[in-house]
């Protein structure tokens, strides 16, 4: 079984290419510019292991001067990005000193510095008091009922904050080679994630989030496609991409396990698993899933 962390660090390159650099550079453009005395604050909800940090960094997108607090529900993760998120940033050419909360790290380029303080939480980020310039929630807001949840962000936003919505599946679960069985097994597979499962969400959350949002407040400035695309190269998968793969033939194989065999026979869903994981082993499976990236401002 694949974990959470290893999963969400094994993503970091999928959702690299998958990003709508178009989308990215509005919610970039979105962000104030001001000095230490005043930061620009930034809360990432479901910051997982600090990818979206580390990218902003590496990507030279963050403003001057920042205050990020990143929060997430799952302990190992936030242990994971403190493990891990200095590493990534003195990569991306800052100085980094942590301490128990979260770290400080700064760049100079060109005699332009950038000064960045983050703080790693454990908590439910919609539920924070803040009042920040910038929310963001990556592969979050198909996890979410999106009307109550975009009220708790407006609550963390100052007036004119944006929130950048990266990753939100948007309805399409694909694989190749074409088996007999992946119309039915996506069906039952989104189903689930729209009626059956225990926590809310819905498999159509791009979509619904852009027509959500206006109704919440909020003015939706850009949006576009974030596909992931998952193949081998020469018979390998870059970095450690196989490992989300597998991390996405458990979850189905999690939700269909909860359809009884009058719906699903055992020995159906078990032959299809069995082939995509055969397929993945010789690396010619090939992993596709439909997203949008949403930003927006109140």
């Amino acid at each position: 079984m694949t974990t959470k962390v290893d999963y969400l660090t094994a993503k970091r390159t999928i959702d690299d290419r998958a990003l709508d650099r178009r989308v990215w550079d509005r919610f970039v453009d979105a962000l104030p510019d001001r000095n230490r005395d005043d930061p620009v604050r930034i809360v990432e909800v479901g910051a997982g292991v600090g990818s979206m940090i580390s990218r902003l960094a590496a990507w030279e997108s963050l403003p001057e001067a920042v205050s990020y607090r990143a929060v997430d529900l799952d302990s190992s993760c936030v242990t994971a990005a403190h493990e891990r998120l200095p590493h990534w940033l003195e990569d991306a050419g800052y100085d980094v000193e942590s301490y128990g909360e979260g770290l400080v790290a700064s760049r100079v380029d060109g005699g332009t510095e950038t000064h960045l303080e983050v703080t790693l939480e454990v908590a439910d980020g919609f539920a924070l008091d803040d009042d920040a310039d910038a929310v963001i929630g990556a592969a979050v807001f198909d996890l979410v009922d999106l009307e109550s949840t975009l009220a708790r962000v407006r609550g963390l936003l100052r007036d004119g904050g944006v929130l950048y919505a990266p990753i939100t599946f948007d309805g399409g679960t694909r694989f190749a080679p074409a088996h007999p069985l992946d119309g039915r097994i996506e069906r039952h597979y989104h189903r689930h994630m729209d009626e059956i499962r225990d926590q809310p969400g819905s498999s159509r959350a791009g979509r619904e989030l852009l027509e959500a949002a206006p109704k919440c407040g909020f003015d939706v400035v850009a949006a576009g496609g974030s596909d992931w695309l998952v193949h081998s190269r020469d018979g390998h998968y870059p970095d450690d991409e196989a490992t989300v793969v597998e991390h996405v033939l458990e979850t189905i194989e999690g939700a269909l396990a909860d359809y009884p065999p009058s719906i699903l026979e055992p020995s159906t869903r078990d032959q299809w698993l069995e082939t995509r994981r055969t397929q993945l082993d010789r690396g010619d499976l090939v992993f596709v899933a439909h997203h949008l990236d949403v930003v927006a401002r109140v």
